[in-house]
């Protein structure tokens, strides 16, 4: 009889809880973009030290408002923060539960440990789990660990709720998660098809930042720091702006879904901007001949297609009947395939040779 009164104590929560409509009542759809980390908490750490995620995510999540703010004035863009400052993981999801977001989007960066054995690659779309069973142990502990830095306000967080609060959990989560995997689905397919990037697919963690929110909640992971060519990438211009567009559009249509106004996309530009970071070659690798004048540098895109320590030969097998550039830096190979000028020419080399390999992802090189 105690279990079945907490039930409706927490249906009851529930349902004052969850916004009525799917906009606000001056007719906007809110999002709350969350750039990860900030201030003392630098996030990941790239092959440099002022290479860091807190920096990426924070041009990444302006950029993606400026977008919205430019072609979808109907949209409210709230920020958990504007500047470099240290936002607990709490007040962020405060900030989006009070503005009453229908959205709420945190952008990080992805890392593998220092001592790992190998490169990882893609993208990662993040929706909550309530519990650690079959999830990204690693992601957890990392976008978690920041709690650390919280001091005394760490203590509102709970994991290791009891029976009667995993039922409240699981009812105030449950009418988001269907939408937050339908977003999720959104955002990894516009950072796979409109950005060229790698796809790691859509998981599930206990990340605190989605579990204090009351919405529809993903956190999306754009590349790994980690890695030289997604880190040359992600420290880009280019790279930034591009999964800028990514989750724009992916917001863009997730908005239009919810509310029946059209959405106005953005395709990768022709020309893109010089990538900022010039001096470390893309995947650790170095192209076999420069092709530009001398003096001057251009960006050339790339596809990947294998990467490993072995040297193979130009006619093997693995190569599925391609002719693949080899690129070779402190004992360890990549293949590429094709070379183009442009961000939409190096799209169709890649959909051009999916069939054989569905796995295959663009790189960039600076020449």
């Amino acid at each position: 009889m105690r279990k079945l009164l907490h039930i409706i104590i927490y249906i009851s929560v529930l349902l004052f809880a969850v916004p009525a409509s799917a906009m606000t009542e001056d007719g906007q759809f809110v999002v709350v973009l969350d750039a990860g980390h900030g201030g003392k908490d630098p996030g990941c750490i790239g092959s440099k030290s002022s290479n860091r995620e807190k920096d990426i995510a924070y041009n990444i999540t302006m950029e993606v408002g400026r977008l919205l703010k430019n072609n979808h004035p109907e949209i409210k863009v709230v920020y958990t923060r504007s500047t470099d400052v240290f936002i607990e993981l709490g007040r962020r999801a405060e900030i989006a539960n009070k503005a009453k977001a229908n959205l709420f989007v945190s952008i990080h960066v992805n890392a593998l440990p220092k001592n790992a054995a190998h490169y990882a690659y893609g993208v990662q779309s993040y929706t909550l789990s309530s519990t650690s069973t079959g999830t990204n142990l690693e992601v957890e502990k990392r976008e978690n660990s920041v709690i650390a830095l919280e001091g005394e306000a760490a203590k509102k967080y709970n994991y290791n709720p009891s029976p009667e609060s995993n039922i409240m959990f699981e009812l105030m989560q449950d009418h988001d998660m269907k939408e937050s995997v339908a977003f999720a689905k959104m955002a990894q397919d516009e950072m796979v098809h409109t950005g060229g990037r790698k796809d790691m697919g859509v998981r599930q963690a206990n990340l605190a930042v989605l579990r204090l929110t009351y919405m529809p909640s993903v956190l999306l992971e754009v590349g790994f720091i980690s890695t030289p060519a997604e880190e040359q990438f992600l420290m880009s211009k280019a790279g930034q702006n591009l999964m800028a567009k990514s989750i724009y559009n992916a917001i863009a249509k997730y908005a239009a879904q919810q509310t029946g106004k059209a959405a106005k996309l953005e395709k990768p530009s022709a020309t893109p901007v010089q990538p900022a970071v010039t001096d470390t070659p893309n995947d650790n690798t170095t192209p076999s001949a420069p092709t530009t004048t001398k003096g001057e540098k251009r960006t050339v895109y790339k596809v990947q297609v294998l990467a490993g320590s072995v040297k193979l030969k130009s006619n093997d097998k693995q190569f599925k009947g391609l002719k693949c550039e080899m690129h070779e830096k402190n004992g360890r190979y990549t293949y590429t395939y094709g070379s183009a000028t442009t961000m939409d020419e190096a799209k169709k080399l890649r959909q051009s040779i999916l069939d054989k390999f569905p796995q295959a992802f663009i790189v960039t090189f600076e020449e």
